[in-house]
C-alpha cells in the first residue's frame, strides 16, 4: 500500500533542494488556510499557507487566502499559497506576481511551484536595524569612554598640582639647606683662623723676658701689628 503524503510534506519537499528546511508547522487556527508551514534556509523565511479542497469550496476562500497571505509579508521574507492542482485555474498568476506571492499546486503525485515567491529585503532590514543598534551601542560606549577620559584628566590635573607643590617645597628646602651650609662654612673658617693667632702669639712669647710673659698688653700690642 502506497503511503499518502500530507500536503505540508509535499510542499516542503520541493524547497529542500534549495536549502530550505521546515521550522514551523501549524494545522489549526489558520485564517484563510487549512494549515501553514514555515521554511528557512538560515537567511530567509518562507511562509506557505496551504488550502485543501474543503477550504476552497467556501465562497470567497481564494480572496481571503490572498488577503491573509498579504499580511504575512510583514513577518516573513517570502509568502506563497498552495492549492490542489484541480483548482489551478481559480487563481490569477498575474495578480500573485504583482503582489509578490508564490503559488504552489499539489496532488497525490507531488507538488509544483507555478509562481515563485518574491523574497523581500526583510532580512537586510533586520541587519540594518542591528547595525543601527550596534551604532547606538557604540555611541553609548563612546560617551562612557569620554566620561572616563574626563575623569582621568581631572586626576592628572590634581597630580600635576600636587607635583608642582612638591617641586616648590623641594626648591624651598634646597635654598634653606644652602643657607645653612653657607653659615656652617663661615663658622668653620672662623674656628680655623683663631688658632693661627694664638700660634703666632705663643712663639713670640717664648722670646720675651720672663717678667713680660702672660702680660695682657703684649697680646693686645701684637694684634695691632
Amino acid at each position: 500500500m502506497l503511503r499518502r503524503f500530507k500536503p505540508e510534506d509535499l510542499v516542503a519537499a520541493i524547497y529542500e533542494e534549495e536549502g530550505f528546511y521546515e521550522v514551523e508547522r501549524r494545522e489549526e487556527g489558520i485564517l484563510g488556510a487549512s494549515s501553514r508551514i514555515v521554511l528557512s534556509d538560515g537567511r530567509r523565511e518562507l511562509a506557505v499557507n496551504i488550502l485543501d479542497e474543503d477550504t476552497l469550496m467556501v465562497h470567497g476562500a481564494i480572496h481571503d487566502a490572498l488577503l491573509q497571505a498579504e499580511k504575512l509579508k510583514e513577518r516573513y521574507s517570502g509568502v506563497a499559497i498552495a492549492i490542489p492542482r484541480r483548482f489551478r485555474r481559480a487563481v490569477d498568476d498575474g495578480v500573485l506576481s504583482m503582489h509578490g506571492l508564490g503559488l504552489i499546486v499539489y496532488d497525490m503525485m507531488g507538488a509544483e511551484e507555478v509562481v515563485p515567491p518574491r523574497f523581500s529585503e526583510r532580512v537586510e532590514v533586520v541587519k540594518s536595524s542591528n547595525t543601527v543598534m550596534e551604532k547606538a551601542v557604540s555611541v553609548e560606549e563612546i560617551v562612557r569612554i569620554r566620561s572616563d577620559i574626563g575623569r582621568i584628566l581631572r586626576m592628572l590635573e590634581e597630580l600635576e598640582a600636587r607635583l608642582d607643590r612638591l617641586e616648590r617645597a623641594q626648591r624651598s628646602l634646597e635654598i634653606r639647606v644652602n643657607k645653612i651650609e653657607q653659615r656652617s662654612s663661615r663658622v668653620e673658617v672662623r674656628v680655623r683662623e683663631t688658632p693661627k693667632i694664638e700660634e703666632r702669639v705663643k712663639p713670640s712669647s717664648k722670646k720675651l723676658p720672663s717678667y713680660l710673659v702672660d702680660n695682657p698688653w703684649i697680646d693686645i700690642l701684637s694684634r695691632r701689628e
